[in-house]
């Protein structure tokens, strides 16, 4: 195996990350730093210098202790990696990951890779694909092009012509990081869910995005007369920003504000040099139930390229435990303390 190196500093891993072919959000610094405040640990391996990187991984790990199993079982999670230029580098930073979540002690390691080569290599060593993916395996990209011209010629007609019918039914959007915007943004959130079927974070976990992500994050707030009708979080990273989180009032409908703060934060990524702009989740064609399906038809309009990623795929490291961590026990038993009114472990 490659010899790899621990990358501790945030910029030397960012700059490396975003020049990698499959540079994404989820393996950035910020990420995982954003997953260290809610309880994983971080750990960045690299290959070769700075001068001339050949690949880098972002492993995430996180214990729980389940008292007749012993200490803890735990996962160890790479999303959308490695990052490398040759499948003998994945290789190397595949085992790098195997190594560090068996120093961790994980039981499990989950790999979500890039492209269907990594998928290959990760077969080929013993892992195995599951349905339990963590991230969509599906997405939609768009190309930013080279001015607002060209930009909205790529869309549908449909969708140019509600975009420009939110400007002439007076909606007003803002690159808004206030507190009031937050709040807004929060309850259009929730409004969001009970409609379409989402599961929400807490309003505190959005917040800590935008903390953490700092200049390279943005709240768009679309409003009529005062009121927030939709907003946006979106993000960018290398050469892509991610359309991240988004939420509609009930209210309006009519003045199309959603597609306003698309296009709004479509235009600030372009601005930032961002060639491409991840509409981040797409429905499963193969279930007419997937609560995603009207946000597909939605997204469907900006007429995107469709991104469908390898999957997830799973190496046990501890038989047991990590049947543990699959089987549902630990679904279960967090029911049944929610139920008896008993702290989590």
């Amino acid at each position: 195996m490659a010899s790899l190196r621990s990358v501790a500093n945030a910029d030397e891993w960012n700059r490396l990350a975003a020049r990698m072919e499959g540079a994404n959000l989820l393996q950035s610094a910020s990420w995982g730093d954003l997953k260290a405040r809610y309880g994983w640990r971080v750990t960045r391996l690299a290959m070769g210098d700075m001068r001339a990187p050949r690949g880098g991984v972002q492993v995430l790990t996180r214990t729980r202790r389940i008292p007749p199993l012993g200490p803890s079982v735990g996962l160890a999670y790479v999303p959308r990696g490695p990052l490398a230029e040759s499948d003998a580098d994945a290789e190397s930073l595949i085992e790098g990951a195997i190594g560090e979540a068996r120093r961790r002690g994980a039981s499990l390691l989950r790999i979500e890779p890039v492209g269907a080569a990594h998928a290959a290599v990760l077969e080929a060593r013993g892992f195995r694909k599951t349905e339990a993916f963590v991230q969509i395996p599906r997405t939609a990209v768009i190309d930013l092009g080279a001015d607002d011209e060209e930009l909205l010629a790529s869309f549908k007609s449909k969708m140019r012509y509600n975009i420009r019918l939110s400007a002439r039914r007076d909606v007003r959007v803002a690159n808004d990081s206030s507190d009031t915007a937050f709040g807004e943004f929060y309850e259009m959130t929730r409004a969001t869910a009970r409609r379409q079927g989402f599961a929400v974070h807490a309003a505190s976990y959005y917040r800590d995005v935008a903390r953490t992500f700092g200049d390279d994050a943005a709240l768009f707030v679309a409003r009529f007369e005062g009121r927030p009708l939709a907003a946006l979080m979106a993000v960018a990273f290398g050469p892509e920003a991610v359309y991240l989180y988004g939420a509609s009032s009930n209210a309006e409908r009519g003045r199309m504000a959603p597609h306003a703060v698309q296009w709004a934060a479509m235009q600030w990524a372009r601005a930032r040099g961002c060639r491409r702009y991840d509409l981040w989740g797409m429905a499963d064609p193969n279930d007419a139930n997937d609560p995603m399906a009207g946000v597909h038809r939605f997204k469907l309009g900006f007429n995107p390229r469709l991104v469908e990623y390898p999957g997830a795929f799973d190496l046990p490291l501890q038989r047991v435990r990590s049947w543990v961590l699959t089987s549902g026990v630990l679904r279960a038993r967090t029911a049944l303390q929610r139920w008896r009114g008993q702290p989590q472990s």
